[in-house]
């Protein structure tokens, strides 16, 4: 038990290391530039195309699925099956 209150208060309050998110940030500042709507710009792009892309392809398949199906003629089906 004492083990477990040891790791409570060897545990950090922070919700990341912040030496780690300094570095990340750097890298991300050398690719993108110092400008942070870059970033924001390109997250925001990828929040949006994903469910709009989900979207178009659930809308393409469905296409496809209702050409791929056979029409039935409901007056031709009951007169077949009419003895």
């Amino acid at each position: 038990m004492a083990f477990f209150f040891n790791f409570i208060l060897a545990h950090q309050g922070d919700s990341a290391d912040p030496e780690l998110l300094h570095w990340i940030k750097e890298r991300l500042d050398g690719i993108f530039g110092p400008e942070p709507w870059v970033i924001v710009a390109i997250t925001g792009f990828a929040v949006l195309a994903i469910p709009v892309s989900v979207g178009f392809f659930y809308l393409l398949q469905a296409n496809r699925r209702a050409s791929a199906e056979p029409r039935v003629d409901r007056d031709r089906l009951d007169r077949e099956k009419a003895p």
